[in-house]
C-alpha cells in the first residue's frame, strides 16, 4: 500500500509543496528516504522509529521506501518527521485514516518519546496553505504565529494525538484554553483576524526591545532642525544621512528613532516575522509574531553576506531583510568598504535583493528605512567652528570619494549635525517625548494609508517616479521653485523625485492637503549640504 501526504520544504524564505510517498513491502527491514534529502531529513529515520515505539504502536519490520517529490528538489530539515510518521502507520494498517489527507500540509519535528517539536517556517507554510487552499497539521507549540496567516490548521502536542483525531476520534475540547492542552483546531472562517494582535500592539513599548534600551525623544537637547527631520523621515520612511563631528548626537538621535517608529500592521508583522523565522536572530515575542518595527544596527565591519545575505545551500536573509518595514541604522557610514556601500545600492532602489545560486534564485524583501551616521571627515572635525580640522584637502577629497554619487542619490535627507551649545543642554525646557511624537507620525501615517488605499503603497517614499502626478498635489509655485533648485543644485532626476516625495512628507506633518513652497523649501534644506561639495 502507498501512502501520499504534503509536507514542504523551504527555498529562501518561501514554502514549496512536497509530496511524501511511503511504501512499505516484504524485505530487508529499514528505512530507504529517495528525493534528494539533506543529512537532518535522512537521520529522521531514527527519530521516526523510536517515536512510533514510544507512542505505543508496534513498528513493521518490513521494508520502507519513501520518495519525496519533486526529486530535483533539496529537502532540508527535521519537518519530514510528523509526515514520515503518520504515513508508516497508515501503510502498515496501525492506523485507519477517516481524513482526506490531500487537504492538509504535515510538518513537525518528532522528539524519541513520541511528542512533537515547534518548526521554523510556519508563517510560509500558512502562506502556501492558503494559496493552495488547503489545511495545516502542525506542532501545538506553533499555534501562536499560525492563528494569524488566515488557514485552517490542526496543532497536536504528541504523535498518539494526532493518531487518534485521524482515525476519527475528536476530543471533546478543541480550544486553546483546553485543560489538557493537546490539541488546538482553527477554522479557515475563524483565521486571520485574531482580537489579541490589535489589543497587544497599542501597548508595546518600543523603548525596550530584546532587552535593549533606547533614548527617548525628549532627553535629546537642542539639535532642533535635526529632530524635525527624523520626524520627517519615520513619518515618510525616507532614508536619511546625518554628518558631524564626534560627540555631536548622532548615534543618539538615531537610536531615538526605534521609540517612534509607528505600529505594524498585521500584514506587516506577517511578513517581518516570516523572514526572521529563517535567521538565527531570534525574538523573544510570546505572541508568535514580531509586533514593534525592526531596528538593526549594523557595525561598519560587516561582511557583505551578513548585510545583504547569503550562504552556500539556501541563503539566509541578511540584515537588509531583517530591517525589512523597519530601521537600518549604519554608524560610520563612510568606513564601510566601497563594495559594501555599493551593494545597498539596488536593495535601496528595489526594496528587494536577488540571490542566486547554481541551483535557483531567490527574492528576499527588505523595504528598509537607511539611517546612516558619519564624521565629515577623516579626523571629523571638518566644518565644526569649535575644533580644527587637521586633514588636507586631498585627504578630504579621497575620504569622500568612496561615497559614489549613486548611492548618496538614494538619501533623501541629509542633515549636519553639530554639538549644542552649553546653554542649551543645561536648560531645563520641556522636550516632546517619544510618546507624543509616535502620536505625530501615526497621525501622518493614517493620511499616507488613505491617500494610497486599495494600492499596496504604505508610505510617501515607497511612491513610484511615475505614479507622483496621480497622487500628489502640488502648487504652481512649489513646482517652479522645485524644478529652479533643481537646475541649479545640479539634482539628478532621481533627486528630483525624492525632493517631492519629502515635500509631501513634511506637507502631511503640518496637515496641508497641497505641497506648498514652504514643503518644498524645506525639503531642498534637507539636500543642500556643503560637506557633500567639498
Amino acid at each position: 500500500m502507498i501512502t501520499s501526504l504534503n509536507s514542504a520544504t523551504f527555498i529562501g524564505i518561501d514554502a514549496v509543496l512536497v509530496n511524501v510517498e511511503i511504501f512499505i513491502a516484504n524485505g530487508i527491514p529499514g528505512i530507504m528516504i529517495v528525493g534528494l534529502p539533506d543529512i537532518s531529513t535522512k537521520e529522521a529515520k531514527d527519530r521516526v522509529k523510536a517515536a512510533i515505539k514510544n507512542s505505543g504502536f508496534e513498528y513493521p519490520i518490513k521494508k520502507i521506501t519513501i520518495n519525496l517529490a519533486p526529486a530535483d528538489l533539496r529537502k532540508e530539515g527535521p519537518i519530514f518527521d510528523l509526515p514520515f510518521a503518520i504515513g508508516i502507520l497508515i501503510s502498515a494498517g496501525l492506523i485507519k485514516c477517516a481524513l482526506n489527507l490531500n487537504d492538509y500540509i504535515i510538518a513537525g519535528e518528532l522528539s524519541l518519546n513520541g511528542k512533537i517539536k515547534k518548526v521554523n517556517g510556519i508563517i510560509a507554510l500558512g502562506m502556501l496553505a492558503k494559496k493552495l487552499n488547503k489545511k495545516l497539521i502542525i506542532p501545538y507549540e506553533n499555534i501562536n504565529s499560525a492563528r494569524f496567516l488566515g488557514a485552517g490548521f490542526l496543532a497536536f502536542s504528541h504523535l498518539k494525538d494526532i493518531c487518534a483525531f485521524i482515525s476519527g476520534r475528536r476530543p471533546d475540547e478543541t480550544d486553546a484554553d483546553a485543560k489538557d492542552g493537546k490539541v488546538y483546531i482553527h477554522s479557515v472562517e475563524d483565521a486571520g483576524r485574531p482580537p489579541s494582535f490589535e489589543r497587544i500592539i497599542p501597548g508595546i513599548n518600543n523603548k525596550e526591545r530584546n532587552g535593549e534600551n533606547y533614548p527617548d525623544f525628549s532627553d535629546i537637547k537642542g539639535q532642533e532642525l535635526a529632530k524635525r527631520a527624523i520626524v520627517a523621515a519615520v513619518s515618510g520612511h525616507h532614508n536619511i544621512l546625518m554628518i558631524g563631528p564626534p560627540g555631536s548626537g548622532k548615534t543618539m538621535l538615531a537610536q531615538s528613532i526605534a521609540g517612534i517608529q509607528p505600529a505594524l500592521s498585521l500584514e506587516e508583522s506577517i511578513e517581518t516575522s516570516n523572514i526572521y523565522s529563517f535567521s538565527n536572530k531570534k525574538t523573544n515575542d510570546e505572541m508568535g509574531l514580531i509586533a514593534i518595527r525592526p531596528f538593526i544596527s549594523v557595525h561598519h565591519t560587516v561582511s557583505i553576506a551578513g548585510l545583504i545575505g547569503g550562504g552556500a545551500s539556501n541563503p539566509l536573509p541578511g540584515d537588509i531583510s531583517l530591517a525589512h518595514n523597519g530601521v537600518l541604522f549604519i554608524d560610520e557610514f563612510s568606513e564601510l568598504s566601497k563594495k559594501t556601500l555599493d551593494s545597498l545600492r539596488q536593495p535601496m532602489e528595489d526594496k528587494a535583493i536577488n540571490l542566486s545560486r547554481s541551483r535557483f534564485s531567490i527574492v528576499l524583501p527588505c523595504n528598509f528605512m537607511l539611517v546612516a551616521a558619519m564624521n565629515p571627515c577623516p579626523c571629523g572635525y571638518y566644518g565644526d567652528i569649535k575644533h580644527e580640522c587637521r586633514c588636507s584637502s586631498a585627504e578630504i577629497y579621497k575620504f569622500y570619494t568612496k561615497l559614489s554619487g549613486p548611492i548618496l542619490d538614494r538619501f533623501d535627507i541629509f542633515i549636519e549635525v553639530y554639538s549644542a551649545d552649553l546653554d542649551k543642554l543645561t536648560v531645563n525646557e520641556r522636550a516632546a517625548s517619544s510618546s507624543e511624537i509616535k502620536n505625530l507620525i501615526e497621525r501622518t501615517r493614517q493620511i499616507q494609508l488613505k491617500r494610497f488605499e486599495a494600492s499596496g503603497i504604505r508610505f510617501n517614499a515607497s511612491i513610484k517616479s511615475s505614479d507622483i502626478e496621480k497622487y500628489f498635489s502640488v502648487s504652481g509655485s512649489a513646482l517652479e521653485l522645485a524644478q529652479n533648485a533643481v537646475k541649479k543644485l545640479n539634482i539628478s532626476s532621481r533627486g528630483y523625485y525624492r525632493i517631492l516625495r519629502v515635500s509631501r512628507t513634511i506637507a502631511d506633518l503640518d496637515r496641508k492637503d497641497e505641497i506648498d513652497a514652504d514643503s518644498v523649501l524645506e525639503a531642498l534644506n534637507y539636500r543642500n549640504t556643503k560637506l557633500l561639495r567639498v
